[in-house]
């Protein structure tokens, strides 16, 4: 039976020390399109929502006022009066309407109570009479917004 060859153990031959790696030149990637000019703005005033009513003369930051935000509004109009404005930004309206009743050939006068946003640039109070727009849901319970205060009640 041959026996391994065993290594020879001895000086390792003398080798150079790995070189720094060179660095390579950053790649800057040019613009594809010329940047465009920088317009100055006129301060922009409340915008327009598609509704014939009177645009609030105070300013708000609300970015669910109608005006002076983003929300925009669609669908039904209608006409309340503020019970509520203990909550924040939220009002509670209440409307009156009549319902007919077929079989005593009469009317029944009803009420119904909503939640609405309320944007500060409006300055509600209790017994105001208010015009509400339907709006996308801001909450689970608030899918109306207020869009004009007509003062209060007579």
């Amino acid at each position: 039976m041959a026996k391994p060859k065993e290594k020879e153990v001895g000086p390792k031959p003398a080798t150079a020390p790995p070189a720094a790696p060179v660095p390579r030149p950053k790649k800057v990637a040019a613009p594809l399109v010329a940047p465009k000019p920088v317009v100055p703005q006129a301060p922009v005033g409340p915008r327009d929502i598609g509704i014939d009513v009177p645009r609030p003369a105070q300013p708000c930051a609300d970015q669910h006022c109608p005006f002076h935000g983003k929300l925009n509004v669609r669908g039904q109009a209608l006409d309340a009066v503020i019970v509520s404005t203990r909550m924040q930004l939220t009002v509670v309206v209440e409307r009156l309407y009549s319902r007919y009743i077929r079989k005593y050939e009469r009317y029944e006068s009803r009420t119904r109570r909503l939640l609405a946003h309320a944007p500060p640039c409006l300055a509600l109070q209790p017994g105001h009479r208010v015009t509400l727009m339907e709006c996308r849901p801001l909450s689970k319970t608030v899918s109306f917004v207020v869009i004009h205060n007509r003062g209060v009640r007579a």
